[in-house]
Parts: structure tokens; sequence; C-alpha cells
């Protein structure tokens, strides 16, 4: 048997989720409106708007010629010139930092998310301006050129962060469809191929309001009662299907990967099935995602600390039950130990142990780390309204909050012993070397 004590001493720095800042965060309402869903979150204490636009043109509305232009057609949309009153129309971005706020978008294996966040006496101007750009993209040679140019620097450097590398190659192999595993921002020699008239027919193809979602928190007595509404009607009605490209399931024993980048330490990243939002799972995943975490920085002997350290982000666990199909993920840098096969080992040692050994002692530290870990995740405005739509969509309700700590609240060792053995099987692991160098195994 594996007692846990020890374990639950070493998360003593936990932080228990406090009654207020649970209550602090509103119950978001929901509406439909046209195939799209509306959800607010008011919050009069704070004095910025934040919106979540989630459209279903992402990873899996590409065919695998495509890989890159669900990105490319994002990218332009932001960079689509708008009028900025006396001066001259400037790229949608720029114009909206004019007003002090700040747009961007993520592409996730279905959807492109785009985030628009604005003080609230500029939000109606902001969110016009999204709105005109989301109904009219520019897609000329001079905007297409421009989007690729700010993609490419951006694959640049998401390419030197080994994390994420790692990421992307464990997602590429887990993917159900081939599609999905592509890289979210396409790759440079994959961009090149596409002009204007591409990207115009994926945006017609594509952005349609059914299953578009509309999550917005904030100051929203800021805005009048139509202005969410509007931004799914700049959408043509309809809804849209995914391009369906099928990959053989890995199985069998544990799959490896190895990719060579120009960084200073080997990194390992193990890849496990895990619980969507709307399982009974769910909360004792999060659980057993704290319980690793710690054993995991106990191994690699990081502080607890309440300001994150280069070593605290450079060992832990990512529960991803935003994406399609979740997943849990564990990551070690082999440069915070002497000898990094041995860390590599250690940490896998530690899952299998968890999935195949009884649990003994109290749990209730790393509920209430993972508690807390939730709650401060849900801090920003960002991180709030894409909660929301993820359980709008996942769940019955998008009460992220409150259904979240019931369900952690409610775990029992039994619970974190059943969800470890019934996802912590044989994982998909990532090696991320430094060039010229290799990890012993």
């Amino acid at each position: 048997m594996l007692s846990i004590a020890l374990a639950a001493a070493i998360a003593s720095s936990a932080s228990p989720i406090r009654g207020a800042a649970a209550s602090a965060i509103a119950v978001p309402s929901v509406e439909n409106a046209g195939g799209a869903t509306i959800v607010r979150q008011s919050d009069d204490a704070l004095s910025l708007v934040g919106v979540t636009i989630v459209v279903r043109a992402g990873l899996d509305r590409q065919t695998l010629k495509q890989n890159g232009l669900s990105a490319l057609v994002a990218q332009a949309i932001i960079r689509t010139p708008v009028p900025a009153g006396n001066a001259p129309a400037m790229p949608l971005d720029d114009a909206i930092a004019l007003h002090g706020g700040s747009v961007h978008f993520t592409i996730d294996p279905g959807d492109v998310r785009f985030y628009v966040e604005a003080l609230s006496t500029d939000a109606p101007a902001v969110l016009d301006l999204f709105r005109g750009a989301l109904a009219a993209p520019n897609f000329s040679a001079p905007t297409i050129r421009d989007a690729r140019t700010q993609l490419i620097d951006e694959i640049r450097r998401v390419q030197q962060v080994a994390l994420q590398v790692g990421l992307d190659m464990l997602n590429a192999a887990s993917s159900r469809q081939a599609n999905i595993g592509l890289p979210e921002l396409g790759t440079p020699a994959s961009l090149t191929q596409f002009s204007g008239s591409d990207a115009r027919a994926f945006y017609h193809a594509y952005y349609r309001q059914g299953g578009c979602i509309v999550s917005a928190g904030g100051r929203l007595d800021a805005l009048t009662s139509d202005a969410l509404r509007a931004i799914p009607g700049a959408l043509s009605a309809g809804t849209t299907q995914p391009v369906s490209v099928e990959v053989p399931q890995l199985r069998g024993a544990t799959h490896e990967i190895i990719a060579h980048r120009d960084i200073s330490s080997p990194w390992l990243i193990a890849q496990y099935p895990a619980p969507q939002v709307s399982s009974r799972d769910f909360g004792p995943m999060l659980v057993l995602s704290a319980f690793v975490r710690r054993t995991l920085a106990d191994i690699a002997q990081v502080p607890g600390v309440v300001t994150p350290t280069f070593a605290s982000r450079s060992v832990g666990t990512l529960y991803a039950y935003d994406r399609a199909p979740a997943n849990l993920v564990l990551y070690v840098n082999g440069g915070l130990i002497g000898d990094p096969s041995r860390a590599f080992a250690t940490a896998l040692s530690v899952v299998s142990v968890l999935a195949a050994t009884r649990l003994q002692g109290s749990i209730e530290e790393f509920k209430a780390q993972a508690a807390g870990d939730f709650a401060n995740n849900a801090t920003t405005l960002e991180a709030r309204t894409w909660l929301a739509a993820v359980f709008s969509r996942e769940s019955s309700s998008p009460d992220f909050i409150n259904r979240t700590l019931t369900s952690i609240a409610a775990t029992t060792a039994l619970d974190v012993q059943r969800v470890a053995r019934s996802y912590l099987g044989n994982p998909t692991i990532a090696l991320v070397l430094p060039r010229g160098t290799n990890v012993s195994n």
C-alpha cells in the first residue's frame, strides 16, 4: 500500500480556496440566439469587459493540405484595416490598442477563439470594431502577407519552448483525426502556399453562427442589451461539419517520440487520457493531478513557494480538460537533477505506482490544493469567459466554479485510485533533447 501522509505534508503549502473567492465569480447566465450561445458573467467590481468569441473553424475544418489556414484566416481578421476616427484606417489590433484594449486568438482542435478586452468605457467601441472586422475581413495580398509574417514569427518563438514542443508532439500522436494533430499555427512552409482566395473560401465555408459561443464577463452593464448578440449576427447563418481524416489509434506498449531543439537541458513530457468536464471523474482527476504535481515537485526538490520560480515551472502536471479528447500531461525538466534519465524514470514510476497501489491516508490537502489551483486559474477575465464557454458546451451548466468545487469536495481516496487505474495506463512520451545529445534509457 502507498501511504500519502508524507505527500500530504509536502502539500501543506497549498492554498485552500476561500468561500469569498468562489462567491466573487458570478454564476453565468446562458441565452440561445440564432444557433449561437451567449454566456454572461456580470461583475460590477471590475472596470473591464472581456469577451471570448468561439467559432467552429479550428483544426478539424482543415484538410491535411490546409494546415495553418485556420490560423491565417484568424490572423487576417485581427489585421484587417478598420476605421480609426480621423486617422487613416489601421489594423484591428492596433485600433483596439489605441482604445487601451487588446485582441488575440487561439486555434483549438475544433474551434478558433478570439478574446477581446477593454475598459468598460471603451468596450462598446472596441466590440463594434471587432464585429466589423469579423463581418468583413480583408483578405487582400498585403493583409495576407502581413498575417503570414506575424504567424511565422510566432511559430519560431514557440519552437524554442521545450514544453510546448513536447505538447505539440503528443497532441499529434494522440489525436483521433490527423488534421487535429497538425500544428495549430501551421508551419512556415505550409503558410507560404495560401493566397487571399484560399483564406476567403475558408472563411465563407466555416465562419457561421451555428455552434458559435460568445462568453462575456466583467462590467457588462456598459454594453447595450444587443451588443453581444450582434457578434454572432456578423456571421452567416448555418452550421458546418468537420473534415474527417481518421488515423489509426496508438496501441500496445508505451510510445516514445523524440525531437531536438536549441535548448540547454532535456525535457520529458508524458501524456495520459483524461475525462472531460462532464464526466463524474472530472473532480477526482483534478485531485489526482494535484497529488502527482506535488509528488513530482518533491522528487525534484522544488520548494513550495507562493511565487512560481523557474524550478517550480519546470516540473508539474497539466490537465487539458478543455481539449477533445482531454488529457493529463506530466512534465520534468531534466536540468533540475544531475541524472536526467533517473529523474524521468522516477517520475514515470510514480504514476505507475499510483495506478497500481491502494492509497491510504487523508486526501484533504490535495483536495484543497486542487480547488485552490482551479480557482486561481480562473482569476483572469479571459480564463473565466473561456471556462464558462467550455462548461456551457460540454455540460448542462456554465457554472464552472461551483460545479468544480462541488465535484472536488465529493472526491474520496477510492475515487482517486479508481481514476488513476482507469486513465494512468500506458503513456505517450515526448523527449525534447538538446541538439547533438541524447538521453539514455
